[in-house]
């Protein structure tokens, strides 16, 4: 039996739905309470040929033209066509209106090379004096050959668009003519990288003190000749914190030491992450020092958990996940509608207590039954039970999500990234990348393009004074910058 419902599980991960959208057919009937009605008419009338009325009557929704979908400032060519034989005789001729369309094209991007000449100059009264010049303006690549804007190109494409340093170096080569040599860009992000830790520090430093941290780590491999089979596993350890800010940081193990260690003997608030017993231990070995730490679980962790079961009882955890979908379309409008942390709290006491008591005392009800604590199902129960009071925690804090699927999104670009390049190299090029990934996904985090934000990091870091340090950090920059260089974030359709 329970071979089968590892091969049914199986089975769902390669070819079935991955979604975990609440609203889909195997969850919520059009008749049951809780599922909004699908004309969107409550008090529609019940007789056919006036429902078929009311159809028609609803307006629709107007499609954008192509055009519309445009930013302003794509410029505009204009190109007329005139027969040829009217080019011939324009005189017998008059105007009689046009018919036009429209196509989006693009010239290929070009490179350029920019030409500094720094002057010297004498004083005419003193002629023998020696010349003057202005001071080589200091960059993070001294005597570098490629500029700012370059770099952040190279840069974002690998570590935010997954395309390896090898095919950067094809695509150049074939499109533009121009060798950019792959250890080059290796070396020039590792320099790069090296200086970026001044600003990562001062973000670790603003994370902790704003009291609440989201916790998650990916594995990742890298190589490692000393293994056999030359690579080994290797982990990022992502922190996200209350504005937006996520750091990436690279270890070469998933000790439970490497959570503790970042974190610090100091930190207090909130730590929400999954049920890895490493940040669960550091929670209480803080409060045995004195330090008030609560943990907050993940609600999508402990659903998931049902979803792999619901071939097993399906009457059960069909009920589960219904309950589990409710407490959802709690946070939606909160989210939507940017409520304050006081109305969240507000509001989940009120209508998510409720439903949070009944889950829990259904689970252990359940834990009572003939269900076996090896299947599926019993595998959930002894999860969301080891997780409950921790989950509780959303519920009086509204700082809190309801889960930590925002850092499991934070991680993504480095998961799908690894599907093209395989390893990370060497150990520290996973240094490297932690501290690229870090400002990158901050950046986009907080709504401003993450290439745009690194070249001007890149073109400004050298020569900015300590103490003017934190305009360069993420939030910071997004906030100046955010109206002249928003996020264009892209829409997913409803196929999709």
């Amino acid at each position: 039996m329970l071979l089968s419902q590892q091969l049914d599980y199986l089975k769902r991960q390669l070819f079935g739905r991955k979604s975990e959208a609440f609203d889909h057919p195997d969850l919520f009937s059009p008749g049951e309470p809780g599922k909004p009605d699908p004309s969107g008419d409550a008090g529609a009338p019940e007789d056919e040929s006036q429902a078929a009325l009311v159809t028609v009557k609803e307006p629709k929704r107007r499609r954008k033209i192509r055009k519309d979908r445009l930013p302003d400032n794509v410029p505009v060519f204009t190109e007329e066509i005139t027969p040829a034989f009217v080019l011939a005789d324009p005189d017998a001729w008059r105007p009689a209106g046009h018919e036009e369309s429209w196509q989006l094209e693009k010239e290929p991007g070009y490179l350029y090379l920019r030409h500094i000449k720094r002057l010297k100059f004498v004083r005419r009264d003193e002629p023998f004096s020696p010349p003057v010049i202005e001071p080589a303006k200091p960059s993070m690549i001294e005597g570098g050959f490629w500029g700012p804007g370059l770099l952040a190109e190279l840069l974002a494409n690998k570590y935010l668009y997954h395309l390896p340093f090898y095919r950067q170096h094809v695509l150049y080569l074939q499109r533009h003519g121009v060798n950019l040599s792959e250890s080059t860009m290796s070396d020039a992000a590792d320099k790069i990288a090296d200086q970026l830790g001044l600003l990562v520090s001062r973000m670790k430093d603003n994370m902790l003190a704003g009291g609440l941290v989201r916790a998650d780590e990916t594995f990742i491999r890298y190589l490692d000749r000393l293994h056999p089979g030359g690579s080994s596993r290797g982990y990022f350890w992502v922190y996200r914190g209350l504005a937006g800010d996520v750091i990436f940081d690279w270890q070469t193990s998933r000790e439970h030491r490497h959570a503790a260690e970042w974190l610090g003997r100091d930190f207090e608030g909130i730590l929400q992450s999954d049920g890895y017993q490493a940040y669960d231990q550091y929670c209480q070995l803080q409060n045995l020092r004195g330090k008030k730490v609560r943990r907050a679980a993940c609600l999508a962790h402990i659903r998931r958990k049902f979803e792999a079961a619901k071939d097993e009882r399906p009457e059960v955890v069909r009920w589960i996940l219904k309950i589990i979908a409710l407490l959802y379309r709690i946070e939606t409008p909160l989210r939507d509608h940017g409520a304050s942390a006081e109305v969240r709290a507000r509001v989940r006491h009120n209508r998510g207590r409720p439903l949070v008591r009944l889950l829990e005392k259904a689970f252990r009800h359940l834990q009572t039954t003939a269900i076996r604590p090896k299947s599926r199902l019993g595998e959930a129960l002894h999860y969301a039970l080891g997780q409950w009071s921790a989950m509780c925690t959303y519920l009086d804090d509204g700082r809190i999500e309801i889960d930590n699927n925002q850092t499991e999104n934070d991680i993504r670009p480095s998961a799908v990234g690894k599907k093209n390049w395989l390893f990370i190299g060497h150990p520290e090029a996973g240094r490297r990348g932690a501290m690229l990934y870090t400002l990158l996904i901050s950046a986009r985090n907080h709504g401003v393009d993450p290439q745009a934000y690194l070249k001007d990091v890149i073109e400004r870091l050298p020569v900015t004074r300590p103490a003017d340090l934190d305009s360069l950090l993420p939030a910071n920059w997004a906030a100046a910058n955010r109206a002249t260089r928003p996020l264009a974030k892209p829409l997913r359709s409803d196929a999709a």
